[in-house]
């Protein structure tokens, strides 16, 4: 059953990359980048896949039963920052030490977000199933 979850997850990870780069070649089209060597963009797909997929995986860490709430975001947390940074550095996502500053920055916010947001959905929705067992 893990292993389909694994399959599951690496398959949504690959799908949410391939978006995210999707509205970062429209953009980038907007801007006036309308040229763009094949190499690049196969090297950029491949990796977003691979660093989605690595989301994946690491998203696993909420099917434990064993771990709390903080344990299991922090590794989540660690897991995307970390390979955020080896494969921003390695595929060239970061141009200086500030750029890479701020798009950390940025990364994070963002990850709370996402973070806050599903943990009200989750708690709201306890509440009203408990509201429905009364």
């Amino acid at each position: 059953m893990l292993v389909l979850k694994a399959i599951r997850n690496i398959l949504i990870g690959f799908g949410i990359a391939n978006i995210s780069l999707l509205i970062f070649i429209l953009f980038a089209g907007s801007y006036g980048w309308t040229q763009m060597d094949m190499a690049l963009l196969r090297t950029q797909v491949i990796g977003s896949m691979a660093y989605g997929a690595l989301c994946g995986i690491v998203s696993l860490v909420h099917e434990s039963n064993q771990l709390s709430l903080f344990t299991k975001s922090s590794i989540q947390f660690f897991g995307f920052v970390a390979g955020y940074g080896i494969f921003g550095y390695s595929l060239g996502w970061f141009h200086s030490l500030e750029n890479m500053l701020l798009m950390f920055g940025i990364y994070i916010v963002i990850y709370v977000l996402i973070w806050l947001s599903f943990y009200f959905f989750q708690r709201r929705l306890a509440d009203e199933l408990n509201k429905g067992i009364k």
